[in-house]
């Protein structure tokens, strides 16, 4: 028989999580760091603890839950998101996963079962970028941390460190330990929402995720005259927000053209008055794609219009190359879904992730369930309990699965 998670537990576990920073308009503040955020910690931790586990806080406030295994010399498979929000944000982003993780470590308790590998349930801290960058608990997980990160500013003004001080943490620990659970992991394993409508269009439960995009980003400045607006006739003008304009189209063209995703996400207009011809205009392009090739093809695309076309200025701001997941664990939650008769298909997430953090250094995968409309980071954020129900199925059966297997 094949072991499932209760189902009204979840909801249950779900409804009290989302009461910690709860708003009037049906979402959740729990800005990382924020006493709505410690309380929400602490409420995982103790439940946790209440099932056996042994729950430890590092340097940057991950909460780690460790069920011991029968086989003490191998590594944790490890579960878990995480249960900070943006303002006002949704309900299911992260915090599912965690609730996720709660209800497979019940299930495992309940049933009985002794798993050959430790189990971990990880509620990262600081995933959303209020603090100026994202996925900061993770990244304190590989040592990805520098100090430039530490004095980076919140969403309030406020430094990362003043809000780490505040919760009780020491920012130079925190960056004198990050790492110290590098590698200490035989998988991860996420589950979250969509956050998108890929999932909702195609009426499939599951998402098989096979990795987290590239982001690409650029700055391209577009130069012109800035003259008087009612003076100047039409015919003498060099406008240079008109300038601009055919780029803006390209980028969405060649995004379709190569099969990825293009934004010009902000325009600044210099000098920036309605009776004044624009002199300048910067613009602020990002791709986002799952092949490395095909969006260094999009960048010499962008460079081309943009210099030699249109004879802008091109700069190349960031690159973040695309993060697959493994294999292996991609293949468990495929047999997780088959076994359960759920439909699955594969994607790339266009968001960024824990688990793609935790993926530069361990195997890992994440699955997802639909968001109603692809909405998130809004209290209209939702996924019906059916399918949370089943990713949270997919999760157990796939990390049972994994902890059998002898090559992990």
């Amino acid at each position: 028989m094949t072991l499932r998670v209760d189902g009204d537990r979840l909801a249950e576990d779900f409804a009290a999580l989302a009461g910690f920073g709860a708003s009037d308009g049906g979402g959740v503040t729990r800005v990382a760091y924020s006493a709505a955020d410690q309380e929400a910690r602490d409420w995982i931790d103790g439940e946790l603890e209440a099932l056996g586990l042994a729950v430890t806080r590092d340097a940057a406030g991950n909460s780690i839950g460790l069920l011991a295994g029968a086989d003490p010399d191998l590594d944790p498979i490890a579960v878990g998101s995480h249960t900070d929000s943006v303002p006002d944000g949704g309900r299911y982003d992260g915090a599912l996963g965690v609730v996720a993780g709660l209800a497979c470590v019940r299930a495992i308790r309940e049933e009985g079962i002794a798993l050959r590998h430790p189990l971990a349930l990880v509620n990262f801290q600081s995933e959303e970028a209020t603090m100026g960058a994202a996925t900061i608990g993770s990244r304190a997980f590989v040592g990805d941390l520098d100090r430039k990160l530490i004095g980076s500013t919140a969403f309030d003004g406020l430094s990362l460190s003043t809000h780490l001080r505040r919760a009780g943490l020491d920012p130079e620990r925190l960056l004198a330990e990050a790492g110290a659970w590098d590698g200490r992991f035989a998988a991860f394993l996420e589950l979250h929402v969509e956050q998108g409508a890929v999932l909702e269009e195609c009426a499939v439960p599951i998402g098989i995720v096979q990795g987290v995009v590239g982001i690409r980003r650029y700055r391209i400045n577009c130069h012109g005259v800035a003259n008087h607006a009612g003076t100047t006739p039409m015919d003498q003008r060099l406008d240079a927000l008109v300038g601009a304009a055919p780029l803006v189209t390209f980028v969405r063209d060649l995004a379709i053209s190569l099969g990825i995703v293009g934004t010009v996400g902000n325009v600044r207009v210099l000098p920036g008055s309605a009776n004044v011809i624009p002199g300048r205009v910067e613009l602020d392009v990002e791709f986002r794609g799952g092949d490395q090739a095909t969006l260094l093809r999009a960048e010499e695309g962008l460079r081309a219009k943009a210099e030699d076309d249109l004879g802008m200025e091109f700069t190349a701001v960031s690159a973040k190359p695309p993060q697959a997941f493994a294999e292996p664990v991609l293949q468990a939650f495929e047999r997780a879904a088959e076994e359960l008769g759920l439909g699955r298909t594969r994607l790339w997430s266009g968001a960024g992730h824990d688990a793609g953090v935790i993926a530069t250094t361990t195997p890992a995968a994440m699955v997802f369930v639909p968001s109603k409309d692809g909405i998130s980071h809004s209290p209209d954020e939702f996924t019906d309990h059916s399918y949370c129900v089943a990713g949270t199925n997919v999760l157990l059966q796939a990390l049972i699965g994994l902890d059998a297997l002898r090559s992990f």
